[in-house]
């Protein structure tokens, strides 16, 4: 009786590891890319998310030519206890708005940005969204493997919140995925790639961009690492020449780059 239990899930096991590995494999970005691409569409919705500190500020010079008018939907995702990055989410939107309001081209005219959850017929709407900190100041590590996995159910209810309350197209997993490195940015690329896996979300939806922080000139993040290491981002940008050279090397020979450097993208 046993030794059959055991047989059925051996059986079992040998289906299910080769099942979950091409599964992986068919959502990973270096794979889709080959796939045939699905047409753009005309409006989208953009998940930005924010850390604390220099993220933040440079994700606002980041987003400074973002087209509204693309881009209906705008979800700001930050940590709990960030008042700093909820106030810049605020901040960017004024940018975002004032070059593409009526006004935005008077400069003795300041407009104020519409608020959270409203809707413009010219810049669309915007949002913010909390999930719990992936791990706290002076947190002990030995409770940060918990924190973690609370923070990664966070940002799994966020994202299918999104998917339900979406403007730009409602109830459908958000276009693009934007972040330049807070701690928290590799849970939401983590719990994206989770529902993709799983599908609860189309493979084509949620694809991530990461931008190095231009601090990083040598080295990067441990944000950074992770996600490369994994794979999980369709575009990872560099604003360095000299650290794109040092992770790329000669490209293995074929031209493939792990990493792009398109020149500085901050102000």
């Amino acid at each position: 009786m046993i030794l059959s239990a055991l047989r059925v899930l051996v059986a079992a096991l040998l289906i299910l590891i080769p099942t979950a590995f091409l599964r992986l494999l068919y959502i990973l970005p270096s794979t889709a890319r080959r796939r045939s691409k699905a047409p753009k569409p005309s409006v989208s919705h953009m998940v930005v998310v924010l850390g604390s500190g220099g993220h933040t500020a440079e994700m606002m010079s980041l987003l400074r030519d973002i087209d509204p008018s693309r881009y209906t939907h705008r979800t700001y995702i930050v940590s709990s206890g960030d008042s700093f990055s909820t106030g810049k989410a605020l901040e960017i939107e004024r940018i975002i708005q004032s070059k593409h309001s009526p006004s935005g081209k008077d400069q003795d005219q300041q407009q104020e940005p519409t608020k959270a959850g409203e809707t413009s017929a010219k810049t669309g709407t915007w949002d913010v969204k909390t999930v719990p900190r992936a791990r706290k100041i002076h947190q002990p590590l030995y409770t940060t493997p918990f924190s973690s996995l609370w923070c990664f159910i966070g940002c799994l209810r966020v994202l299918i919140e999104t998917a339900r309350t979406s403007k730009a197209r409602p109830f459908q997993y958000p276009d693009v995925l934007i972040t330049n490195g807070p701690a928290t940015a590799v849970m939401v690329v983590l719990a994206a790639m989770f529902l993709k896996f799983f599908g609860v979300a189309p493979v084509g939806k949620m694809k991530t961009i990461y931008v190095e922080s231009w601090a990083r000139v040598k080295t990067l993040s441990l944000s950074g690492k992770v996600l490369l290491r994994v794979g999980f981002c369709d575009r990872f940008l560099v604003q360095w020449e000299a650290l794109a050279r040092r992770i790329n090397g000669d490209g293995g020979g074929d031209g493939r780059r792990k990493v792009e450097w398109v020149g500085f993208l901050v102000e």
